[in-house]
């Protein structure tokens, strides 16, 4: 096995999402580094989000069925059973969807996979099956307690982890931390991920007086842990008590309206003092329209949204919990209230709206920050240099050979 892998295999579980788009990014700047990708995909997403993969990859990608092992803690009790049957049937347990991840790495001729999710296992297996290095990614909060739960934890999930990972790469310190104690010394690295710093550099500048500033959240109506309730609640709040203040509050994701209660209730909530934008594609745009960044959300692993407007110069309002809590310096790059507290976000924003010079230095020093600690070449050099060192340790009979069992 070489030491320097020249064709990666990404795999992924859904081609719409964060991941996806850090997932793209590292594949782009990759190629600049003479490492070339292909893509298997779990099948879901819209047909543009899988037409940006296939450009990504000169259309080496294949979209296919695979196993979600994660318990789908958002699913009601009475439905899991059937849930976990159909996906049992349509990926043979893992085992068929692993072996056909492992012949499209043959025909590829990949030197590595990298399983951009913990939440689907086909990347360890076929990777033991072909003799083959693997890096599994960490983009989850996992655990008992934690938004995405395994059927295994603690020791037993480490050992199991150990086994199928040449390396374990983590997006922050907040999901590293919910594994590390109970995986090998060595085998875990923290990896933030990389943006594209350029796109993101035409923040809104401050408005005259006749325009309102303008106070968005970024989260499809459709993902519970992004919180928009209490954005919702935080806006009719700071209405209620600084009532001079003009400022309009959105909401830009996907909306459903018509097909989720959920969506629907949000709607209700929102009693017309927050506008529900839709879906914007390039997220460089949303932040050329606002002024301040609020993400209320705790149970995040990273937070993408949140490095998107700290590169264009924004402010962020967040929470002290997650990868929010992390990314955003308190009073430094932003602002941070406690979890599910409306009125103490509320607070905090309200510190920004009524002081235009401090939104401007936060602004300016989140985007210092961004280009410190979030830039997507510094994420690929990194990555890059992760290969380097999966690559001297495979998985299956190339690691028995290598250690002179076989």
């Amino acid at each position: 096995m070489s030491a320097h892998p020249r064709k990666i295999l990404h795999i992924m579980n859904g081609a719409g999402g964060g991941a996806a788009l850090s997932t793209l990014g590292l594949i782009g700047s990759l190629r600049a580094r003479g490492i070339e990708s292909c893509v298997v995909c779990h099948d879901m997403g819209s047909t543009a989000e899988k037409d940006a993969i296939r450009d990504a990859v000169a259309g080496a990608a294949q979209f296919m069925r695979l196993y979600w092992w994660n318990k789908k803690i958002r699913t009601p009790l009475w439905k899991r059973p059937l849930q976990e049957l159909r996906q049992q049937l349509q990926t043979g347990a893992g085992f068929a969807s692993a072996a056909a991840v492992s012949a499209y790495a043959l025909r590829e001729r990949v030197d590595l996979i990298h399983t951009n999710t913990i939440l689907t296992p086909e990347g360890g297996r076929a990777a033991s099956l072909l003799g083959l290095p693997h890096v599994w990614h960490l983009r989850e909060l996992v655990g008992p307690r934690e938004p995405f739960q395994l059927p295994h934890a603690g020791a037993k999930l480490g050992a199991l982890l150990a086994r199928r990972s040449s390396i374990i790469v983590a997006n922050s310190e907040q999901s590293a931390g919910r594994l590390r104690p109970y995986l090998p010394d060595g085998l875990l690295e923290v990896v933030p991920n990389g943006i594209d710093l350029v796109r993101f550099r035409g923040a809104r500048g401050e408005r005259d007086g006749a325009s309102p500033l303008v106070v968005a959240m970024v989260g499809h109506l459709t993902s519970r842990v992004k919180k928009h309730a209490l954005f919702i609640d935080a806006a009719a709040h700071v209405a209620r008590v600084a009532p001079e203040l003009r400022v309009e509050f959105r909401v830009y994701g996907h909306a459903p309206i018509d097909a989720d209660a959920y969506a629907r209730e949000l709607h209700a909530r929102a009693a017309g003092r927050v506008s529900f934008s839709g879906y914007a594609a390039d997220p460089a745009v949303i932040m050329r329209e606002i002024d301040v960044l609020v993400h209320p959300a705790d149970q995040e692993s990273f937070g993408r949204v949140v490095v998107e407007a700290m590169a264009s110069a924004l402010p962020v309002v967040g929470v002290r919990g997650g990868g929010v809590g992390e990314i955003v310096v308190d009073g430094e790059t932003g602002l941070l209230a406690l979890p599910d507290d409306p009125q103490a976000l509320a607070s905090q924003l309200l510190r920004l709206l009524q002081d235009a010079s401090l939104r401007a230095r936060m602004g300016a020093a989140g985007r210092r920050r961004a280009q410190e600690r979030y830039s997507l070449d510094g994420c690929a050099d990194r990555i890059a240099a992760v290969y380097e060192r999966a690559a001297r340790r495979p998985l299956g009979w190339r690691a028995n050979l290598l250690s002179g069992v076989a």
